[in-house]
């Protein structure tokens, strides 16, 4: 390993989508003088979409083999994912490892001189009882994941999804929100 200064930066990149179905329904009935009878009604159907994003970033400077503590501001657990050289093809999977809400992990870079960087990622505990954190989990027993990463582009290394939906009645109508958001978890490694 060559004993060289690494760059890593780390972007939290979280991006949302909203929509909004809405039905609503009015109508009345009217009785002339001379019994005729008169019906109106209106029925409404809106849609309503909303994207956002916005996006986070730290650096930090280690040296070759050491270990660097990233912090991160997420309202959610993250999934690493595990990635390999196959062939000469970065190969992605969905891991095990588990960042904890609010917490972060801890990079540790491993460059040979390649166009590849091994970067092995070791979650943080929480401190205290992770049980009362909204959709906290409990690390397994496997607490390190390993990416690599091309060197100088940015990877997403670890990804949290969640989705909502909420519905709403009343008398002439009603409402339906879905949300779902996603946030990633990107680092760019380069050497100094």
């Amino acid at each position: 390993m060559p004993l060289r200064n690494l760059q890593i930066e780390v972007r939290q990149v979280q991006s949302g989508e909203s929509q909004r179905n809405e039905a609503g329904s009015a109508g009345g009935v009217q009785i002339d003088s001379q019994g005729q009878v008169a019906v109106q009604g209106t029925l409404r159907l809106q849609q309503r979409q909303s994207q956002q994003s916005s996006s986070a970033s730290q650096l930090v400077l280690v040296l070759n083999g050491r270990s660097a503590r990233i912090a991160l501001g997420t309202v959610w657990p993250l999934r690493v994912f595990q990635t390999w050289l196959r062939d000469g093809r970065l190969v992605t999977t969905q891991g095990t490892l588990l960042i904890q809400a609010g917490t972060g992990f801890s990079a540790t870079p491993r460059w040979d001189g390649s166009d590849v960087v091994e970067l092995e990622i070791a979650a943080q505990q929480a401190p205290g009882n992770a049980a009362n954190a909204v959709g906290a989990l409990q690390n397994n027993s496997s607490t390190t994941s390993v990416v690599v990463v091309p060197l100088g582009e940015w990877s997403t290394v670890a990804q949290s999804e969640q989705s909502s939906q909420d519905q709403q009645s009343g008398l002439a109508g009603g409402a339906r929100v879905s949300t779902q958001s996603r946030t990633d978890v990107q680092v760019r490694v380069t050497a100094r």
